[in-house]
Order: structure tokens, then C-alpha cells, then sequence
């Protein structure tokens, strides 16, 4: 019985960081200035408040006569809505679980510093990975993800220039730094009863520190006279190293015999060191607005290179018997927003946008850590200026298409996901 629960642990220990890991466009967030969000994410080309650091930093070289800017702000973002549905033939036709509801913030803040009329020295601080997953504690995938917390924070700093009146260039660094925190269940085929029983959890976790990389970024932002613009931007991808520990804790099944052999097989009640790469992808976007008295109206194009993230190697320093690869064979994505914005008055400003992204995610990586899908958005902003204030709401629901993993689920778990999502932020833009 050792040697079979020995090969049956062996085979849980490839799963136990491996699905948990799977990044997708669910865990991309753009939404870093709830203006731009409220006008879809179309706002490479338009790119005239501090948001502009992430859409594209060669717009803070246009804002440099207005003094300096500082814009803060959150965007929370409800995900709950997230039914699994399943098919044969496990966990088998019929079957439904749901995610429990959350709320993420992730945060915001954006620098404009004048050099000169021409130059700037920027400094923003985001959240462009994140989020997480929370299913009912009995559900059938709880072997592949009970509850996930994953999220990445990019600190840049950047300069923007202005050659001359209509065309500004921006050039920029970013740090980042990524961490995780997971809890999975353990099971194991019990001979007595010949079920799989809940015999332990194991939480995945990093401190975040020393689980870092280096990327970079170039932007351009040109406008005409007669009120077109247009804008690029490229990000760099880059790669994290995760250094972390796991912590394992067993479940007794009242199987004395049963449970002194899986106590053997696993390192519980003691932390045990593990480690990981994960490969991000680049981005680049473009775009084209145009602004005429009171209205602006802007379109985006943007690509994403997933297929940075083919496969996955986990391992356990002390405990090689756990070690394994998981294949992800994600794809390059591209994704479409339009914004538009109408200046009621000096003080107010209404925002309306849309979006589509797809999804780099192939059905069989799809599991209850991440089953994603295209995704269409559509959005709302109020803005109000107050001197030299400017306050900003923006409100976002997506929905995502229905997708199933088509009996293709590399760990067997196969059925339908369906998922949508409720954002709400607020920024806070003062000038000095």
C-alpha cells in the first residue's frame, strides 16, 4: 500500500503549484485611472491626465506646463459570479460549484513631475497582475484550488519628452515584484474504502520580497492640428523567479495504518522550500483619437504575447520526489476598446466605453484556479473639475463568454465555466 500511495502522492505533488499558477487575461487588469477605464481602456491615443504612465508615459510630456501632478485612486473590483458546470466523467453531468464572493482593490498613483516645458520625470506605481479565486471549501475541483491570491506590483519610473509642438516620446523602467498565496486540498485513494480521501492542505505562499524582475517600456504620442492623435506603446515582458515555502497539514481519515503511511510520504507540519519561474508577456497597443470642441472619440488596438507561457516547472528543494512540469501552451491574444468622452462644462465630463479581449488560455489549462474567456466590457465615467482638482468615477461590468474544456482538461476535470465581473473605482488628480 506505501508504494501505491507513494506513486498517488507523487503524481498530487505535480499538482500542487502547477494549475494554481495560470495567468490569463482575467489576471491582467488595465484599469489604472478611472477615466481611462470609464472610457473603455481606449487611452493610448488620448493619454492628457497621469494615467497616461501606464497607457502611455510620452502624454505626460503634453501636461508639462500644467505643474505638477499627483493622481491616486482604487478600483474595486466584485468577482463572484463564477459557476462551474460539470460533464463526464468526473466530476460528472449535473454537477455545480461556485465561487464565493470577493472583492479586490488594487491601488493606483501616478507622478507628473516638470523637468521644463518640454520634459518630464515620472513615477507610477501599479497593480497590472492580480487577483484571485475562492470556490465553496467541499467543492470537486478542490484538489486543483480552493483559494488563490496572486498579484503583481510594478513600480516605474519614466521620462517623457516633447520634440516639438505635436509629437512626445516617453521611455520608462519597471520593477516588479509578484506574490503568491494558495491553499489546495490533498487527496489520496484510500484501499479500504477504495474513495479518494481528504487526507491533507497545502498552502503555497511568498513574502514578495526577492521575488522580482526588470522590464521597460517606449511610448510615442503625436497629435495634429486639425484634433487627431495617435499613440503607441510597448512593455517589455519579463520574467519572476519565485522563491516560496509550503506548508502541508494532514487530515486524519481514522485509517491508523492508512494515515501513518501518507504521514510518510509528505513533509507536514514543517515548511518546506520551493521555487518557480513564470515567463510575462510583452504588450503593445495603438491607437487613434480624435477631439473636436466638447467630444473626444478614441479606438485601440492591442497584443498581448501569452505565448511567453508554455509550460511550467515546479520545485520542492528538499522533496525532488515532488517535483514536476505541467504543459500551458498559451497563445498570443490581441484585444479591441473604444472610448468617448463628452465636456458638459468647465466642472463636468461624462465618459462611455467598450471593449473585447480574448483569452491566451486553452481549454485544457482551463481548471477552478482559472477558467477564462472572451471577454466583452462596457463602461461608464463621471469626472468633476474643481480648480485644481479633478475627482473621477468609473464603472465597468464584463462578461465572459461561456466556455467548456471540451473534455480536454489536462487533470480530468472537465465542464463548463461561466463568469462576470462589476468594477468601480474612484481617482483623485490634484495639481501643484
Amino acid at each position: 500500500m506505501r508504494a501505491r500511495n507513494r506513486r498517488l502522492m507523487v503524481a498530487a505533488g505535480v499538482l500542487v503549484l502547477a494549475p494554481a499558477l495560470s495567468w490569463g487575461a482575467g489576471f491582467a487588469l488595465y484599469e489604472h485611472g478611472n477615466r481611462a477605464m470609464a472610457m473603455g481602456g481606449a487611452f493610448t491615443a488620448v493619454a492628457d491626465d497621469p494615467a497616461a504612465l501606464y497607457w502611455n508615459p510620452a502624454g505626460a510630456a503634453f501636461q508639462a506646463e500644467e505643474g505638477f501632478k499627483v493622481m491616486a485612486g482604487a478600483t474595486l473590483i466584485f468577482v463572484g459570479d463564477q459557476t462551474f458546470t460539470g460533464d463526464s466523467p468526473y466530476p460528472g453531468e449535473g454537477y455545480e460549484a461556485e465561487q464565493k464572493s470577493q472583492v479586490f482593490y488594487p491601488p493606483h498613483l501616478h507622478m507628473i513631475y516638470p523637468i521644463n516645458d518640454d520634459m518630464t520625470f515620472n513615477f507610477g506605481v501599479m497593480t497590472p497582475f492580480g487577483l484571485g479565486t475562492w470556490w465553496e471549501e467541499d467543492h470537486a475541483g478542490r484538489f486543483l484550488s480552493k483559494r488563490a491570491d496572486l498579484k503583481v506590483m510594478d513600480f516605474s519610473p519614466s521620462l517623457s519628452l516633447q520634440l516639438n509642438d505635436g509629437i512626445a516620446v516617453g521611455v520608462g523602467i519597471d520593477y516588479l515584484i509578484g506574490q503568491i498565496d494558495l491553499t489546495r486540498q490533498i487527496g489520496v485513494l484510500n484501499p479500504y474504502t477504495q474513495q479518494v480521501a481528504d487526507v491533507g492542505q497545502v498552502h503555497m505562499y511568498t513574502d514578495g520580497m526577492g521575488n522580482d524582475a526588470w522590464g521597460w517600456n517606449v511610448s510615442v504620442l503625436a497629435k495634429s492640428e486639425n484634433g487627431f492623435s495617435f499613440g503607441a506603446l510597448y512593455r517589455s515582458g519579463f520574467k519572476i523567479t519565485y522563491e516560496g515555502e509550503a506548508s502541508f497539514t494532514q487530515y486524519l481519515t481514522g485509517y491508523d495504518d492508512f494515515d501513518a503511511a501518507v504521514a510518510g510520504m509528505l513533509p507536514f507540519d514543517e515548511n518546506a522550500e520551493l521555487g518557480t519561474e513564470i515567463e510575462f508577456p510583452d504588450m503593445w497597443t495603438m491607437g487613434v483619437a480624435y477631439s473636436r470642441d466638447k467630444v473626444t472619440v478614441s479606438g485601440q488596438y492591442g497584443h498581448i504575447g501569452w505565448s511567453s507561457f508554455q509550460s511550467l516547472a515546479i520545485e520542492f528543494t528538499d522533496y525532488p520526489y515532488l517535483n514536476g512540469e505541467t504543459e500551458e501552451n498559451y497563445v498570443n491574444v490581441d484585444q479591441y476598446r473604444l472610448g468617448f468622452e463628452y465636456e458638459a462644462s468647465e466642472a463636468w465630463a461624462f465618459q462611455a466605453g467598450a471593449l473585447y479581449d480574448n483569452t491566451p488560455q486553452p481549454p485544457e489549462s482551463m481548471s477552478p484556479l482559472l477558467g477564462d474567456g472572451d471577454r466583452t466590457g462596457a463602461s461608464l465615467g463621471l469626472s468633476w473639475v474643481h480648480g485644481k482638482m479633478r475627482a473621477d468615477l468609473g464603472y465597468l461590468y464584463l462578461w465572459f463568454d461561456e466556455r467548456s474544456t471540451g473534455g480536454q482538461q489536462l487533470e480530468g476535470y472537465d465542464g463548463t465555466y461561466e463568469t462576470s465581473a462589476m468594477l468601480f473605482g474612484a481617482s483623485l488628480t490634484l495639481t501643484f
